[in-house]
């Protein structure tokens, strides 16, 4: 865990998709992002390598029991993660 939490930019145009996640959900991605704050890096895949484009999963939601997928982009030079896109659902 690092001393200094990055910053973590939720844009705009993902409130649509979030607010039809069930709050067990919206709940799964809140601890993850926490998670993602104190080390970007710590057990996500990068699926384009040297772009520094991540993909992490949620714990099951408590109601739903669903992973949710998080693509994100780290900005080393800023301490900054950019929230791409989530997607959940089968």
């Amino acid at each position: 865990m690092s001393a200094d939490p990055w910053n973590v930019d939720f844009p705009e145009r993902l409130n649509v998709e979030f607010a039809h996640l069930s709050a067990g959900e919206r709940r799964a991605i809140y601890d993850l992002i926490k998670r993602l704050a104190d080390d970007p890096r710590h057990g996500t895949e990068e699926p384009i390598s040297g772009a520094e484009l991540r993909r992490a999963m949620t714990d099951p939601a408590a109601d739903s029991g669903d992973r949710i997928t998080v693509l994100y982009r780290v900005h080393d030079d800023e301490r900054r993660l950019t929230l791409i896109w989530i997607v959940a659902g089968p």
